[in-house]
């Protein structure tokens, strides 16, 4: 009898390991796919092929390793992309199986790729055959030349840095160069919102490349950049640009001079800031999206996730709210129905206080992540923006301040609780006359 370490199924259990996948999300049952009990991983049957594959998305994009699904007909789903139309390959000999799963995010911040296996995962798997896990690092120090110390230089870092968990280095690196960091929204957190360093969040707005002095700058260093969230046409344009790895950031500074104290932010920074600052602490009801984004936050636990639907949420999300950890928000790059549930239902999973904030009204995929919550006995909040700019609509909240306990009393209770939200999506105009037309989640953003 062959042991269960010793099959082909547990080699790609151990090979999803090393990766640093948790869980399995299988659009079937469990006993549709017998071989799928010797992978190792936590098992969590759903029963539809896409659901699976949204929570796996979900699972992915949160990281730190790949999200997983087993579809039907044997098809191994790694991804952390939602949205994103998964490259397809073929194994048809386990001995190619730790190498081609290794090599499913190679050279991207964010990927999707389906392994149709053509294998019998109950036969023994060759002998000595071992996961692998390949590093992009190296022993080279990377430094800049301290000849560049006179440059306007800016930092432009992407959902790379966090999720390869080099935020540390960044850090290191802005203090020592004494500049200012942009963000991509999927970086949101690099920087507390009040640090000095912290230049604001672009990859939204039309006019957040010219507002934020990326056209100016003499020296540009960028790493972990998506195009999904940020295409080069965008921003690409200023005299000098260094594209590091994220690993390298804590290396940059080392023959670097003493710096000085960091520049003022940018006019984004302060165009924003400007336009926004009574809506943070307006007391209307319906309610201003910047005091709901405020409320958010500060109602959000350490540890804790808030995910967004792209789309007017998840702009005022990704644009407005006073982001204290990295990792602790997230707004995807691509617009798909059920997002921000799947998100929350998989930070539930893995023990974080979770917040889905999505518009009325709800979409099926929303109901059917929220539904499969339920039947997990997981519990998050379903946070609804309800638009009504006029007040005519039934009022959830007679005044302001019931939005912060009504979030308080909901992240208290077990299970599915859902906070109904009044908000002015008219304040919206507030952000196109300080940084232009929205641009994220349009149908021109891809990978080219």
């Amino acid at each position: 009898m062959v042991e269960a370490s010793a099959t082909v199924g547990a080699l790609l259990g151990r090979c999803l390991a090393a990766l640093g996948a948790r869980r399995v999300f299988i659009a079937g049952s469990v006993n549709d796919v017998a071989p799928s009990t010797e992978l190792g991983l936590d098992l969590h049957p759903v029963g539809d092929p896409a659901l699976a594959a949204l929570l796996a998305a979900a699972d992915g994009r949160i990281g730190p390793g790949p999200g997983v699904a087993l579809l039907d007909g044997r098809r191994v789903l790694l991804t952390s992309a939602p949205g994103v139309e998964p490259d397809v390959l073929e194994i048809n000999d386990p001995a190619y199986l730790p190498g081609a799963l290794a090599g499913w995010s190679l050279g991207l911040v964010h990927a999707a790729a389906v392994y149709d296996l053509d294998l019998d995962l109950g036969a023994p798997a060759p002998v000595g055959l071992e996961p692998m896990v390949l590093d992009d690092t190296s022993s080279d120090l990377l430094t800049l030349s301290p000849s560049l110390a006179d440059f306007v230089t800016l930092v432009l870092v992407g959902p790379g840095v966090v999720r390869a968990g080099h935020v540390a280095g960044l850090r290191a690196l802005a203090n020592s160069l004494g500049c200012g960091v942009l963000n991509t929204f999927g970086a949101k957190g690099v920087f507390a919102w009040d640090d000095p360093h912290h230049y604001g969040t672009i990859g939204l707005q039309a006019l957040d490349a010219e507002l934020a002095g990326l056209t100016e700058a003499q020296l540009v260093i960028t790493a972990g950049l998506d195009p999904l969230e940020l295409p080069p046409g965008r921003w690409m344009g200023s005299p000098q640009v260094l594209e590091v790895e994220p690993w390298q950031l804590s290396t940059l500074a080392h023959h670097w001079p003493d710096a000085g104290p960091v520049p003022d932010p940018p006019e984004l920074y302060r165009a924003l800031s400007t336009a926004l600052a009574d809506r943070y602490r307006s007391d209307d009801v319906p309610l201003a999206p910047a005091r709901v984004v405020a409320d958010l936050s500060a109602a959000l636990p350490r540890g804790g996730l808030l995910a967004a639907d792209p789309g007017l949420a998840g702009l005022w999300v990704a644009r407005a709210f006073p982001t204290l950890e990295p990792g602790s928000v997230i707004v995807p790059a691509v617009a798909v129905p059920g997002i921000a549930a799947a998100v929350a239902l998989v930070a539930s999973l893995n023990g974080r206080p979770a917040i889905a904030v999505t518009t009325d009204p709800s979409d099926p995929a929303t109901e059917a992540v929220l539904d499969r919550a339920r039947a997990w006995n997981q519990s998050l909040v379903h946070a609804v923006w309800i638009d009504d700019d006029d007040g005519s609509g039934d009022q959830a909240m007679a005044r302001a301040d019931d939005h912060a306990e009504q979030l308080a009393d909901a992240l208290g209770q077990p299970g599915v609780q859902r906070v109904d939200v009044p908000v002015r999506m008219g304040d919206t105009q507030l952000l196109t006359e300080a940084a232009g037309d929205v641009v994220a989640w349009t149908a021109d953003v891809n990978r080219s």
